[in-house]
This record gives structure tokens, sequence and C-alpha cells, in this order.
């Protein structure tokens, strides 16, 4: 367990480092552009689905909810971390069946289009979901 929290600490500090400071406003909210409902087509294994998430802000500056993680329900709410463009998941349990996850990701937009490209893991299994903000 202390090495999933070490591992998610360095992620979030990585990340934070790795943000452009020059092109960002201290008075923006990094949250905003996450919000929002999002079309995901996510790879796990063979296996490949679409679904939506909608992302919603909780608690600190830093924090968001992410409703259907990984196609797991709306009940299903994972807590993010982020900073500049960069969304943490630390290592977690969702659901009612307490499925583990935790991952990164990072925000990118591609003319009008904005995306998130996420890597994580469900109960151990490595994910990859490109989304695009609907």
């Amino acid at each position: 367990m202390n090495y999933k929290l070490l591992l998610t600490i360095a992620a979030i500090f990585l990340f934070a480092a790795c943000s452009d400071d020059n092109n960002s406003d201290p008075n923006l909210d990094d949250r905003i552009k996450f919000l929002g409902s999002w079309t995901c087509d996510e790879t796990i294994g063979s296996s490949q689905s679409a679904f939506t998430i909608v992302i919603t802000t909780f608690g600190e500056s830093d924090s968001l909810r992410v409703s259907n993680f990984s196609n797991l329900g709306n009940s299903s709410v994972a807590l993010a971390l982020v900073s500049g463009k960069s969304i943490v998941f630390p290592g977690q349990q969702v659901g009612v069946t307490n499925i583990d996850i935790q991952g990164s990701g990072l925000y990118l937009t591609q003319g009008a289009n904005e995306k998130m490209n996420l890597n994580y893991s469900v109960d151990g299994q490595s994910a990859l979901a490109n989304c695009v903000k609907n």
C-alpha cells in the first residue's frame, strides 16, 4: 500500500513539474478545462468499449470527481487531482465491488477539439482511454 502512495505522490510532483508555467494564468482554476461530459474510447487488453464520463469539481481547488470511470456505472466515482494539464487518479477503490484503480492523464487541444489521454489500471489490468469533450 505504501508503494502505491509513494508512486502517486511522485507522479503528482512529476506532472506538476512538467506544466508550462509561462502560459498559465495563476487566477484560472486548473480544473475548469476538465469539467463536463466526455466520450471515451477505452482499450483494456483486447477489449474495447465506448462510454461517457462526467467530471465535476470536488473539495479543494485541485480535486475532481469522475462519474462512470472505466464504464463502471454512474455511481462509480473516481477522485482525481489536477495540476496544469495533468490529471492523476491516486490509488483508490471505486464502485460497489471496490475495484482498484489508479492512473494519470493529460489534457490537450487539437484545433477546436478538447481531448484527454488517460493511462490507468483497473484491478491490475492496464487501460488506455482517449476521451473527447462533448
